[in-house]
């Protein structure tokens, strides 16, 4: 592995070793190919006293873009997920106070400021930051991913960031500081803006966040499948009221369960693939449970046509103007 810092300075700054760990705020993100994105990123952060961008070895001018803007720019060779090098583009910034920012994120004004407020207080080392998630072009209304709490800037004297996908760090509740969930405050992240990027950030995701559960010892159950999916349903569709954004928001559900299924499909065939009678029978009882539900909607799908046979019939039989 190595990587390369850039000539590239933001204003007229050259790094020194005596800045590093300073009072201000150092932005750090990570792209590959990521050009259509990490220009309103950048501008939306042209308030930071740093901005470091790690380059995974981009083809589409993601480098040169970076430095058009004044970041500095470390080129590296690419990793799967982001989350294996947080740390090492965090090395590479000037001062203590380090804000996470994916190219398909941009910081709102009103949070900025908020932040370099919080960056005066000694006794905070992380902060909490309300993130919108956009989806095909649609923000939710459902607080749960209007205002999706994200642990985004931190101290990195005292908080190191977790290697495991999708994973953010721990720090205790005193010494963290939760921005209001207000629509000024935001974070926007772009999220998914089309199916190929939900298609590529499953393949990516789903198999390394399934070894990382082998890694901690766990071990697949389909209790534990059907429990996890479960609550994934009640969360993103049920709690979330998903039908209250339209179609947008169903499908912005149905994304978010059927990541988590293809990552316990994933712990699935990594830990062996294996049938087992204690599984079977878990699943045979579930499928014996779910027979009135499906009677009903039998039911309820013999209704619906009945109702489109005779609005068809009568819209036939009705005289024309």
């Amino acid at each position: 592995m190595t990587t390369t810092p850039s000539s590239a300075p933001r204003g007229d700054r050259t790094e020194h070793p005596a800045e590093r760990l300073g009072p201000g705020i150092s932005v750090c993100t990570v792209c590959r190919n990521e050009a259509d994105k990490l220009g309103p990123c950048l501008e939306s952060v042209a308030w930071a006293d740093d901005v470091v961008v790690m380059d995974l070895e981009s083809t589409d001018g993601s480098a040169e873009l970076a430095e058009a803007h004044g970041a500095r720019v470390v080129r590296r060779e690419p990793v799967p997920i982001v989350e294996m090098v947080r740390n090492e583009v965090a090395a590479h910034a000037r001062h203590d106070w380090i804000l996470v920012l994916d190219p398909d994120e941009r910081i709102t004004p009103g949070l900025a400021d908020a932040l370099r407020v919080v960056a005066t207080r000694p006794e905070i080392h992380a902060v909490v930051i309300p993130r919108m998630n956009y989806d095909f072009g649609y923000p939710p209304s459902s607080p749960l991913q209007r205002y999706e709490p994200q642990l985004r800037m931190y101290r990195r004297s005292e908080v190191t960031w977790p290697e495991v996908p999708n994973a953010l760090p721990e720090v205790p509740e005193e010494h963290a500081h939760r921005i209001p969930a207000r629509d000024e405050l935001v974070m926007i992240h772009e999220r998914s803006r089309n199916i190929p990027e939900v298609i590529d950030r499953v393949a990516r995701y789903a198999p390394l966040q399934a070894q990382s559960m082998i890694d901690r010892g766990e071990t697949f159950t389909a209790r534990r499948m059907i429990g996890e999916l479960g609550e994934g349903v009640y969360r993103h569709i049920l709690l979330g009221r998903a039908w209250r954004d339209g179609v947008p928001g169903l499908i912005r559900a149905g994304v978010l369960v059927a990541f988590k299924f293809y990552v316990w499909a994933a712990f699935w065939q990594l830990s062996g693939a294996k049938r087992t009678e204690q599984d079977d029978r878990y699943v045979r009882r579930l499928g014996t449970g779910l027979g009135p539900l499906r009677y009903l909607l039998q039911a309820a799908s013999s209704v619906s046509a009945s109702y489109r046979r005779i609005a068809r019939s009568l819209r036939r039989s009705a005289p024309s103007s």
